[in-house]
Parts: structure tokens; sequence; C-alpha cells
């Protein structure tokens, strides 16, 4: 990459804090570190950055958790605006000053909470009004009202909706929709709401999925990027430096959770009717969009679980609908009966809970619950959250495998960049980035007998339930 002249290399353009009395301090020569957070389910960006100070800033300036943070970061070689950390016009505002240690010499260091204005804003508006229009249009409106000016990813949305807010905050309207949301492009479910560096995202789980890989991670042994004496920094980009395997798929949650299966009842109040819809996740697995799907040329992708069967009576997990969901409705021929207009028409959609509801919960859970890793890389500002990286992690095992598997089976392949962090540190002149990866599906089916009953004795074990059992002495 040209410009870049060892990997981890960073910029620093700016750093200026604005007091809340007006004073402008260059914070460029006080700066530790500098760390950054983005989260696939979180509304904002968040951060802090560690100072050193001898000229008593905190009490000068002074430093109360009111001030602005204008701050510019920037990869040597990247020149694309979307991917250099730039806050000098949307400014970050810092909201808290804390860990203030005196190190001696009478030198201070302490550390600024920072987080992105939108969410300030959010936190001081109330929004008390019926809202109309599609999802998507309502997000437009709300992002408005936290005087967002930053890059926005809206995926439009199905359907005329109407939401009677009620004295609640523009992201919990925002997050209202975020629930019942179906994309115009898809018919499908799963929006998410969250900020990158790049700007605001309203979008569905699938749009995310079906994005091209911004960047490939495996590990090398120690060495081996150097090349005729030079250190070949694209591949060393790629290196993860550590992993760990956070999450495997928990099967209690599962259960319970409705990730395998659950049913939803939804009662109409117009019709004084009501329906009974169950999901299972095998049976519903081709009409949803998981990671893999998109990445493959026949376009097949196959669950994270075992589809083999659990009992004697030939039934899977998905046969077991352990968590019921109950909603109701006003609905006559797709229209919603109980929103109407000043002219008595009816032209808004009904919440249809059976077209999303267990299917969000089922992904939800498993982008919690599924194949998550945790990677350290050499930082850069090109992947962001939300980002498809492709990962290879080593198949460990003094055994070979039939099939001589260099990769594991599970953690190899497109994944969804959840959340990551962005470490800067002035000590080392160096950028790391801590990164958590999840899928939700697998390039090749799970293998395994037809049956696979509970092992359990044929015998019973015995009832005990007498009183000198129990009472031995008395």
């Amino acid at each position: 990459m040209a410009g870049l002249n060892a990997v981890g290399d960073f910029e620093l353009s700016k750093a200026e804090l604005i007091t809340s009395s007006g004073m402008v301090v260059d914070l460029s020569a006080s700066i530790i570190n500098i760390t950054i957070f983005e989260d696939t389910t979180m509304s904002s960006l968040t951060g802090d950055i560690l100072l050193q100070d001898s000229f008593a800033l905190t009490s000068v300036g002074p430093i109360i958790g009111q001030e602005y943070l204008k701050l510019k970061i920037k990869t040597p070689s990247i020149t694309d605006k979307d991917q250099i950390i730039d806050f000098t016009e949307n400014v970050f505002i810092v909201n808290s000053l804390e860990s203030r240690i005196e190190v001696g010499n009478s030198v201070t260091s302490y550390l600024l909470n920072f987080t992105s204005s939108e969410i300030i804003h959010n936190a001081r508006t109330k929004i008390s009004r019926s809202l109309k229009g599609s999802y998507s249009d309502i997000v437009k409106i709300m992002l408005g009202e936290v005087n967002c000016k930053k890059k926005k990813y809206i995926e439009p949305t199905s359907g005329s909706k109407r939401i009677v807010a009620p004295n609640i905050r523009p992201f919990d309207v925002i997050k209202m929709a975020m629930k019942q949301s179906i994309s115009k492009f898809t018919q499908k479910s799963n929006y998410l709401f969250f900020e990158t560096l790049k700007g605001y995202h309203f979008r569905s789980l699938q749009s995310l999925y079906a994005q091209s890989s911004t960047q490939t991670y495996t590990t090398f042994i120690a060495g081996s990027s150097i090349e005729n004496g030079t250190v070949n920094i694209q591949k060393e980009l790629a290196n993860v430096l550590d992993f760990e395997i956070i999450e495997n798929p928990n099967s209690i949650v599962n259960y319970t959770g409705g990730t395998y299966a659950s049913n939803l009842i939804v009662h109409n109040i117009y019709s004084k009717s009501y329906k009974k819809y169950t999901y299972g996740i095998f049976n519903e697995f081709r009409n949803e969009n998981h990671i893999t799907q998109y990445h493959k040329k026949n376009k097949t992708d196959f669950p994270i679980y075992s589809h083999v069967m659990v009992d004697e009576k030939k039934r899977t997990v998905q046969d077991f609908p352990a968590r019921t969901f109950v909603t109701s409705t006003s609905s006559l021929n797709d229209i919603d009966a109980e929103n109407s207009t000043e002219n008595n028409t009816f032209p808004f959609t009904p919440q249809n809970t059976q077209d999303w509801l267990q299917r969000r919960v089922s992904q939800k859970i498993q982008l919690e619950q599924g194949l998550l890793v945790n990677i350290l890389t050499h930082g850069n500002t090109i992947v962001s959250a939300g980002d498809i990286v492709k990962l290879d992690l080593p198949f460990n095992s003094s055994l070979k495998t039939t099939k001589n598997e260099k990769n594991d089976r599970f953690y190899k392949g497109m994944f969804l960049v959840k959340r990551l962090r962005h470490d800067f540190d002035f000590g080392e002149k160096k950028h790391k980035t801590h990164l958590t990866l999840v899928k939700d599906s697998l390039e090749e089916t799970l293998d395994g007998p037809e049956n696979n009953p509970e092992p359990k004795p044929k015998k019973f074990g015995g009832l005990v339930e007498d009183r000198e059992d129990f009472y031995p002495n008395s």
C-alpha cells in the first residue's frame, strides 16, 4: 500500500478540544491513547482519549463533560473520505471525565469519554405526535430531529405505516420501526440501526450479508510476510495476531429463546379471530437469507445446527416450539383497520407479525449465540462494523482429517463484523483493531447418523417417597 511504511501506521491530522468557555486546545502533544468503538447493536459511536496534562487543563479549560472534540486520523495510504476518521465538522461531544490520577512532577493523566453528537441531541429531544409514511421515511425524519448531517445508508421499507410516538426519544421511534420493517427490495425483515465511521445505517441484515468482502484475515508463520528483505504490508494487514473463540451455539438458549422453533398466535381484534403460526429453523432456512448464501456460486448454505433426530419419535430440535408469542392486530384484507386518516380512509398496512417476528428473534439470537470469534489485527480504517470479511483460522489437530483440511470447518469463509475497536497507541505509534466476527450459516451440511436419540436406561430408576427415607430418626 503506497504511502504506508509499516503495518499499523497512522497519521493524526487534528485533535482539538473546544471547552465550555470557548477555549480551543490542541491535544496532539498530550495524547497517550485513543480508542473508538463501532457496534452493529449500538446507535452511536463511542470512544475515549487518554491524556497526560501538565497545564491543569481540567481546571483552566475547564473540562466538565460539555466539550467538543475535533478529531481526524487516517491510515497513510488511504485517500477515500469514507475510510478516514474525520470528525472535524461533525464533532464528537465529550460526555465525561474520569480516572483522573496524579502521576508526579505536576503531571495528571485522565480519560475523556466521547460520543457522537446525535446521541446527545437524542437525549434532549422528545417526540409526541403521529408519524406517517414508510418506516424508512419515518427514520429519515427522526434523524433530522437529532440534527444528523452525516451520510445515511437507509434501505427503503415496504408499506405505509402510522406510529403514534408517546413522548419518547427519536431513537426509540427508530427502534420501534426497526423491529417491524420489511425491505422494499427483498421483502425480508431483520433491520439494524447503528453508526459507523462512514455514517448512520438503517438497513436489513441481508443487505449487510450481500456486500463484497473488504478484507481477508488468516494466520501466518512469523517472518513469512518478509519478501526479499522487505515486509509485505498488504499480507501483514491480513495477519491475525491473536484470536479467541468466544461463543458457540447454546442449546438451552436456542430452545427457550425460539431459535430452533416457536409458536405465534395472532389475535385479530377486528374479525374476532386468531391464527397460529409455527416456525421451524430447518423448514424456514431457505426462506431466509444467511451470510454464506451470498458468497457461494451455487447460492446454497446450511444451518449451524444439526438436523439429526433426537428421540425415538424421530423429532429434530425444530419440533419443540418451547416459546410462544402472542400479538394482536386489527386488519381486514391487509388493511390496518385501527389507524385511519382525517378523511376516514385506511391507507396503512398492519403489523403482520407473522412475516417478521419469529424469524427476527431466531436470527437475532444466532448473532448473539452463533459462531463468534474475536480477532486482533494490525489496524486500518478500511474495515467497519457491518462489513463482510473473509476469515481462515487454522485446523489445529494432531490427527489429519479425511479431507486433509487446513482450516477450521466452522471458522472459515465469510463473517459479519459485529463490532470492532480501534486502538491508537501514541507511545508505540501503532494502530491495532479488535474485531468480533459472527456467521449464521455453513458452507456444508453437518454430517451425522439418521437417528441420535438421548441415551437412557430402559428400566426406571425407582421412586423414593416413604417417610422413613426422609426422616429416618423421627
